[in-house]
Formats: structure tokens, sequence, C-alpha cells
């Protein structure tokens, strides 16, 4: 019996079929990298959609290598049941043990895939890392931090850690700015200056509400009025410059209007 199984193993390593399961595999990577170019095209020529095919590719590649998998397996090696089962106990069993850690983020990577907290696109916080979700692998996530850096978190930390995802799909963006005034200010005019000066911004979604919150500190001992704005950047690309936008012009705003000035007082 186990002579007969070991003859109708080394029939699968036939050349010929080594060969085709070679060039099915090769063909199959190619197609992959052609769609990846054609996905990251789409996402630059239109940029305002750009998280619909971010987000369908790691899903078709998924499914573009099991159908592979599968058809590699059944058609090409087509192997008895008896070397099948064999195969499958003794793979299964040297990878569970050589690869815990792998395979433990595998299966993290399709838990995003089908149940995801994050999709490509989104900015998120993951593992002390906060940036864009440029890649999703089965293994790691990729991110761009914001000091154009790639990040490459393991996909089995979302096990571990708590994600925060600042957009959760859409393509615009809450951001915070916060700005210090002394109590002595008049907080009206400075909180109308504020509002004006995110309303003015060329970054700004304007299809939702720019709030102000007010709150008070002490600094070195002094009492201050803490402006806290909130409103929506239009890409969450573009989520430091306009931050950096809308302090610049509410520091020229409260410049002009006598508001900073008082400080020195």
């Amino acid at each position: 019996m186990e002579e007969k199984v070991i003859e109708q193993f080394f029939e699968l390593l036939s050349w010929r079929k080594l060969l085709n399961t070679a060039a099915v595999l090769i063909v199959t990577w190619l197609v992959l990298i052609v769609l990846e170019k054609a996905v990251s095209l789409l996402a630059e020529r239109f940029p305002r959609y750009r998280q619909v095919p971010n987000r369908f590719y790691p899903l078709a590649r998924v499914f573009i290598w099991g159908v592979i998998t599968i058809f590699v397996i059944v058609v090409i090696l087509d192997p008895p049941d008896t070397v099948l089962f064999t195969l499958l106990g003794s793979t299964g069993l040297a990878i569970g043990l050589a690869a815990q850690d792998g395979l433990r983020n595998m299966l993290a990577g399709l838990m995003i895939m089908f149940n995801p907290p994050y999709r490509v696109g989104d900015m998120i916080e993951l593992a002390g890392h906060y940036g864009e979700v440029i890649k999703l692998d089965w293994s790691v996530t990729w991110l761009r931090t914001f000091d154009d850096s790639v990040v490459m978190v393991p996909n089995g930390e979302i096990l571990k850690n708590t994600v925060s995802n600042s957009s959760a799909g859409s393509l615009d963006e809450l951001v915070k700015v916060e700005i210090d005034i002394p109590v002595q200010a008049d907080h009206h005019q400075a909180i109308a200056l504020a509002k004006e000066a995110a309303a003015c911004s060329p970054y700004v979604y304007l299809k939702k509400p720019i709030i102000v919150i007010t709150s008070t500190r002490y600094e070195f001992g002094r009492p201050l009025v803490r402006l806290t704005l909130k409103t929506y950047v239009m890409d969450v690309r573009l989520e430091r410059r306009f931050a950096s936008d809308i302090t610049e012009r509410v520091l020229d705003a409260y410049k002009e209007a006598g508001i900073l000035p008082s400080l020195a007082a």
C-alpha cells in the first residue's frame, strides 16, 4: 500500500505537470500585476472615486488565487484520493508547526477582507502607526504615514489592538484644529473668524458642518480659552495640509482683528 502511494506521489511530479503548474502560476501572477497596475491607474485618474477599485482588488486577488489553486490541484495534478489526503495532512501539519504567526496574520487578513474594520483608502491608527491604508495583503497591511514613510503592520495586530478608523470608508474626513486665545479676547468674534477661515479653505468639504467648541485651560498659570474647530476635509490625503491652511488663516485673521496681540498684556 505504501509503495503504491509513493509511486502515485512521484507521478504527480512529472515534468509535464510541473511545467503546466508553473505556467499557470506565472500567468496568474502576471495577470494580477496587470490588474494591480490598472487599479492604480484608475485610482490616480479618478481620485474622487479611487476607493472603489482599491477595495475591489484585495478580494479579487483572493478569489483568483483560490480558483487557480483548485484548478491546479483538480485539473492539472489530478491526484488520487489517497495521495491527496496524505499530502493535505502532511502539508497542513508542517505549515501549522512552522508558521503559526504567519497563519495567524493570513487568517486576520482574510477577516479584514470579508469583515473589514478598514479598507484601502481609509485613514487608520493601528499598532501605534497612523496613516492611509495603501495596500492590503493576506498577511500585512501597508500604511503611508504623513512623513511619507511606508509601514507594514502584520494583520495579526488587529486581533490584539484597537483599530481607530478616521474616515470609515468615506473620502472626506473630520479634522480637528485647536487654537488658544486669552480670556480677555472676544471669543464670539474669534469663533466667527475661525468658522470663516475654515469655510474659505480650498480643501474644506462644505456639505458637512463647521463646528467650534469652546473650553478653558491653564498654561503657566494663565487662563486661556481653547477653541476646537471641527470641520471636514474633502480628501483624507489632504488632512495635514488642510489643518495647516486653517491654522494660517485663523492666525492671520486674529492678528488683523487684534485678538492675538493681547497675549503680550
